[in-house]
């Protein structure tokens, strides 16, 4: 079977009449069912063994302990003669594919890219869709075929809820030998070449092809001579036999599509993609994991700002919007540094060694944008992850230079001036502090006073010029 009937049923002999097409992978396609909240996925190989091997799957799927993570639940396995399953879906979602490949009728592919949430819903997505990997990774399972396919996000702009279909990927470490499955294009090299079965490594391997070519709109393997080429040439793109296509200095396999790198990959991005398509190509150890790229998207997330006149949103080290070239606004930055008080009156913030220097810690910086409603999250806060890590603990925003913090956790949270002499606390209601540009500001303490905990210093810095 290749194509979907319009109408299946469950083995309790429930109905489901199915409408569009959501996505398709290498083993089959999923669909949405009339009524939402719903989808069927339909496996194109329909042979008893399969069968037998898919009722496995969702058997020891549905006995997994699964319920913090963003995977849509299997249900019931769908009645003979179609092969698939019933799976929870969320409405309003589409998959990750929307947001990484433009439409060919479309004559601006800035504007579409904007008009899809930009740069930090992009990085924010992708964010949690590694969250959600390495939680997997650290129960010992592997998604196995991560793809813009089966990772389904958010139809609206301003959402940024992720799902992972296709619950029958999820296995256990396999070994070489054993047939993987995977997306053509996101497969491991070492997949391609039939040398390995699927790891945590096969997937983050998946997922950095993904993050980058979400983020640039260029597949980090397709260079001209590939796209442009005969079928074999992909096929030795594909397996790590050519360098990817911003290879430091082999230029043998350059791309001149997709968005230039500095506007969509912070440096630390960068840096994850040339290990990931570098040496990661050929040794998968050398592979930056799911984890890390999880910490760094966050962190670029973070350090963005909107621009006044295009709304699109850019790095804050940027002077200018790379969008519309706007002079890039003033701004704040709130730093989370770590505050030990067992270090002594005055000598608090931890600090470490830089050169024959000392710096202070930074565990992350927020870009605070005039007008904009921030939220520090657990995350930021606590240095969580998981679920609670996007649980919102405190919301700031910057009007010129006046602050407004307030706390929406229902917890009292401790401001200390820059002297350290005075206190003042932030409830549920506004309080707000006024920042001066290159002036030490009010700290904002997330943690008891006489333990380790955050602190966040903020300040105001200047915009840019043509």
């Amino acid at each position: 079977m290749t194509s979907a009937p319009r109408q299946v049923t469950d083995i309790n002999g429930v109905r489901y009449s199915l409408l569009r097409q959501l996505g398709r992978g290498g083993q089959g396609a999923v669909y949405e069912v009339d009524g939402g909240r719903l989808a069927a996925k339909v496996v194109f190989d329909s042979s008893p063994s399969r069968r037998e091997r898919l009722r496995n799957q969702l058997t020891q799927v549905k006995r997994l302990s699964l319920a913090d993570l963003e995977i849509a639940r299997p249900l019931e396995m769908l009645r003979e003669p179609v092969l698939g399953y019933v799976m929870e879906l969320l409405t309003g979602m589409q998959p990750l594919r929307a947001l990484g490949a433009v439409p060919k009728d479309v004559a601006s592919p800035a504007a579409w890219y904007l008009a899809g949430g930009g740069l930090r819903r992009r990085l924010q997505l992708l964010a949690r869709s590694a969250d959600v990997l390495a939680a997997l990774h650290g129960k010992g399972l592997v998604y196995s075929d991560p793809s813009p396919h089966n990772i389904f996000v958010s139809e609206s702009p301003d959402a940024t809820e992720v799902r992972f279909i296709d619950a029958d990927n999820l296995h256990y470490a396999s070994v070489a030998g054993v047939a993987a499955v995977f997306t053509p294009g996101y497969g491991a090299p070492e997949l391609v070449r039939c040398a390995s079965g699927v790891n945590s490594l096969t997937d983050a391997h998946a997922f950095s092809v993904l993050a980058f070519q979400t983020l640039s709109l260029a597949h980090p393997l397709i260079g001209d001579g590939v796209s442009d080429g005969p079928p074999d040439r992909e096929e030795e793109a594909l397996d790590g036999r050519l360098p990817w296509i911003d290879h430091p200095t082999d230029d043998t396999n350059r791309a001149s599509y997709g968005i230039p790198r500095p506007s969509v990959l912070s440096r630390k991005l960068v840096d994850l993609a040339e290990r990931a398509f570098g040496a990661g190509l050929r040794e998968a150890t050398k592979r930056p994991g799911v984890s890390e790229w999880a910490e760094c998207l966050h962190g670029a997330a973070d350090a963005t700002l909107s621009c006044p006149s295009c709304k699109g949103t850019y790095y804050f080290t940027a002077k200018l919007c790379p969008w519309c070239d706007e002079p890039r606004p003033a701004f704040a930055t709130a730093a989370f540094n770590l505050w030990d008080p067992s270090l002594g009156p005055g000598g608090e913030l931890l600090q470490k060694p830089a050169g024959e220097r000392r710096r202070v810690v930074v565990a992350a910086v927020l870009g605070l944008t005039d007008g904009e409603t921030v939220s520090v999250t657990q995350r930021l806060a606590r240095g969580r992850d998981g679920v609670a890590s996007a649980r919102p603990v405190i919301e700031l925003q910057l009007t010129g230079s006046r602050l407004s913090i307030r706390s929406v956790d229902g917890a009292r949270y401790r401001l200390s001036s820059p002297s350290g002499g005075r206190d003042a606390e932030v409830t549920d209601r506004v309080k707000e502090i006024r920042l001066e540009p290159g002036a030490a500001s009010w700290r904002l303490h997330l943690g008891p006073s006489d333990s380790l905990h955050r602190v966040v210093n903020f300040e105001l810095r200047p915009g840019g010029a043509r």
